[in-house]
């Protein structure tokens, strides 16, 4: 009847109890429908005060003033002097970006470029083979050269260890 897509703007009058309602069959409260548009006028009409007067058609095409800044941000360019950004100059940067991800994409497919993951596991694969190799020379020395002495296996067990500690501490000496 009063032509509303919802009924919350109703149920807001009822509850502020600009809209009387009636007791229904079942208890719940029921609007009369005698007189509802008229009051729905007045209420409406109470609220907006009055209609907005009709401006001449060449005011309303006038451009409207620039919203101005929120007084935070105009604080912080002031006193940080920074400029609005150059539009063209920012279309470039992120157009540059795009191209360079473009790139490294490109790179990756063709398999020039590898993930950082893959590369550490790969090198700490590597690593771990190697020292399994060294620490397995003294047992395979022993069983091709069978006549060393047990003394002599162990001093080899020593230096590939010695050499396998400063691997790892870093102090590689030339």
């Amino acid at each position: 009847m009063l032509g509303l897509r919802s009924r919350g703007g109703v149920y807001r009058k009822i509850e502020s109890g600009e809209l009387e309602t009636v007791p229904g069959p079942d208890g719940s409260p029921r609007i009369e429908s005698d007189g509802l548009i008229e009051r729905w006028r007045e209420i409406t009409r109470e609220q907006s005060n009055s209609p907005a007067p009709l401006r001449p058609a060449a005011e309303r095409t006038k451009a409207k003033p620039e919203p101005e800044l929120p007084r935070s941000r105009r604080a912080s360019r002031a006193v940080s002097g920074e400029d609005v950004p150059n539009l063209n100059d920012e279309r470039a940067l992120h157009e540059r970006e795009k191209r360079m991800l473009a790139e490294l994409a490109r790179q990756e497919k063709e398999g020039e470029l590898l993930q950082r993951e893959d590369v550490t596991q790969a090198w700490s694969q590597a690593v771990n083979l190697a020292r399994v190799k060294l620490l397995g020379v003294p047992s395979t020395v022993k069983q091709r050269i069978p006549h060393l002495e047990v003394e002599e296996i162990e001093v080899i067990t020593g230096l590939i260890r010695e050499a396998l500690e400063e691997l790892s501490s870093g102090e590689v000496t030339a």
